[in-house]
């Protein structure tokens, strides 16, 4: 296990650490499993959400894009409403075997120091830094999804893309999640603005890992 970190309630009002649109949450059709348990496969139903307002593009990079020219705008911002690339996607044999996540990794240290640079009352004995994260990076996502923090394997493939990891070859590490391969497969592709936020935030891109088993 990484190293632990005491989880208790927050009650502390967070900074948002990104500018988001606050009604940003896009129509989509998604796929439900009928367990609640991640890890487990279920049969599923398909249902349709409903119906949201796009992000507001323009207003949330408002001074990136302040002097584009028109025609670049718009094919900015329908590059920030497409999906984001996921590849390479871990085989159905790997998914079999165990949970698989996208998204970005990060320390113990950094955990508490995310905490410390964004929550109102850092001191605070009473907050959790992982749940403050989760509720923190959340409204990056659209649909409703949360972000998740997990524990992964960490895969000699991980240390190569990541040398700067605290933790080495088999041991475990600590995710902040965007997108779950059982959400993948309930039909969930996050978009680029989605992504974009995260990353600027975090300093670093997604990748797919291995839970810990």
């Amino acid at each position: 296990m990484p190293k632990s970190i005491v989880k208790t309630s927050s009650k502390s009002k967070p900074h948002t650490p990104y500018a988001s649109s606050s009604s940003a949450r896009p129509k989509r059709v998604t796929f439900v499993a009928t367990e609640r348990d991640e890890a487990a496969s279920s049969e599923s139903e398909v249902y349709e959400e409903p119906a949201y307002e796009e992000p507001n593009i323009r207003a949330m990079f408002a001074r990136q894009i302040k002097n584009w020219p028109e025609e670049n705008i718009r094919r900015f911002e329908t590059h920030m409403r497409s999906p984001y690339p996921l590849s390479p996607i871990p085989s159905t044999r790997k998914t079999r075997k165990w949970e698989c996540y996208f998204g970005c990794y990060i320390s113990a240290s950094e955990i508490l120091k995310f905490a410390a640079d964004y929550d109102d009352c850092p001191d605070d004995p009473e907050l959790d830094p992982m749940l403050f994260l989760e509720c923190t990076l959340s409204p990056a996502l659209l649909d409703g999804r949360r972000v998740r923090l997990r524990t992964a394997c960490i895969r000699e493939e991980d240390k190569r893309r990541c040398p700067w990891m605290e933790e080495g070859v088999g041991d475990s590490c600590y995710v902040v999640v965007a997108l779950s391969m059982t959400d993948y497969r309930r039909g969930c592709r996050p978009l680029h603005v989605e992504i974009r936020e995260l990353t600027q935030t975090m300093g670093r891109k997604p990748i797919w890992w291995e839970a810990e088993v």
